[in-house]
């Protein structure tokens, strides 16, 4: 009923039409109960357009606002030709905290740009904290981190490991300590530190 518009009832007398616009509006997808309805539909036709440079804005903006019927389409903006809306459309799933967000994902860990790579795994730490899994985050997001904690690129682990401290699963404790033993960077044994205290306290 939200996507239906005044034209597709024309037939209808004008009481029915009336009728029709009450509920669409009163929807719970529509205008007047989801606040959100105007300027996700605004940005989702922008996310459409030909300028890479709004697809951009629009795949960025698109978290911001918060609403879940951007996922689909951001999903679908991860096979963008601009490299820029792929990394905000990766960052606004993130933001949105989706479970369909998860399995397409993951795969942007092997990405040849670091920088990339680093993007999906804010966001992955950004879906293992969604208020339905806190307590039991997916599987896959811990597993999928803890992969990403020996990534070449020191960014990409570092984000790898306050990830799994935020997320706080006792499953990350045997790799952090490993990789505590094995790495040169002061930086890194300092987030591990940071991340292993934060596990502890979110499980005592």
């Amino acid at each position: 009923m939200a996507r239906e518009t005044l034209n597709s009832v024309s037939g209808l007398s004008l009481q029915q039409k009336i009728r029709r616009a009450i509920s669409w509006l009163s929807h719970p997808d529509g205008p007047l109960r989801n606040w959100r309805y105007v300027p996700t539909r605004m940005l989702l036709r922008k996310l459409q357009s030909e300028s890479a440079e709004i697809r951009s804005y629009a795949a960025e903006a698109l978290g911001s606002v918060g609403d879940v019927h951007a996922v689909a389409p951001l999903i679908d903006a991860l096979t963008d030709s601009s490299t820029t809306v792929r990394r905000f459309a990766i960052s606004s799933l993130g933001h949105l905290r989706d479970e369909r967000a998860v399995a397409v994902l993951i795969p942007f860990l092997q990405n040849e740009e670091p920088d990339m790579r680093r993007t999906a795994v804010v966001a992955l730490g950004e879906l293992g904290l969604s208020e339905e899994r806190v307590s039991t985050p997916p599987v896959q997001v811990v597993e999928a981190l803890i992969n990403s904690i020996t990534d070449t690129d020191n960014a990409v682990c570092s984000a790898a490991v306050v990830a799994l401290g935020r997320i706080g699963n006792p499953q990350a404790i045997a790799a952090l300590n490993a990789l505590a033993e094995t790495t040169e960077s002061e930086w890194i044994r300092r987030y591990i530190s940071e991340a292993l205290h934060q596990i502890k306290e979110q499980n005592s």
